[in-house]
């Protein structure tokens, strides 16, 4: 079983799907293929950082001409630090577009924890569906003239 996030869209964008699920573990995809990956979760950022950071350290370790072994090492221990991170950075960039964190819900994978969550989402009523301005607005609105509302029917 993994653990999924389950994020929220914020409530000023609408359409499309309404929530993310970010499994939690390691990302083989975004160890072996980084900037693939990055380009495929529209990490314009972690692209940018990614290539601000690799481009300088392999212009650096070809200029001190350090041996192959040690620079295959060193690409592995990034590509693993990046694996290990690659589930939080998708986090973090949800929540600077402004998706809200709703739950943690296990599953063996995506969709099951996903219908995990929408079978426990509590139904809501239509009352709380209702925008606040129509609900304000209705609340005070005047009575209609010789209409009065009686919650329990009477038979004449």
């Amino acid at each position: 079983m993994r653990f999924f996030t389950v994020h929220e869209r914020p409530a000023a964008i609408a359409g499309g799907d309404d929530i993310r699920l970010v499994g939690s573990g390691f990302s083989w995809a975004a160890a072996l293929l980084t900037p693939l990956w990055l380009l495929w979760h529209r990490q314009w950022l972690g692209l940018g950082g990614y290539l601000l950071l690799m481009l300088p350290l392999g212009v650096a370790l070809e200029w001190i001409e350090i041996a192959d072994p040690a620079d295959l090492a060193i690409g592995a221990a990034l590509a693993f630090l990046f694996g290990a991170s690659a589930a939080d950075l998708r986090r973090w960039t949800l929540q600077h577009k402004g998706w809200r964190l709703v739950a943690v819900v296990a599953g063996r994978d995506a969709l099951e924890a996903e219908l995990r969550f929408r079978r426990e989402q509590p139904v809501q009523p239509a009352q709380a569906m209702m925008p606040q301005a129509v609900m304000a607005a209705a609340a005070s609105a005047p009575p209609l003239p010789g209409a009065s509302f009686d919650p329990l029917p009477r038979l004449v």
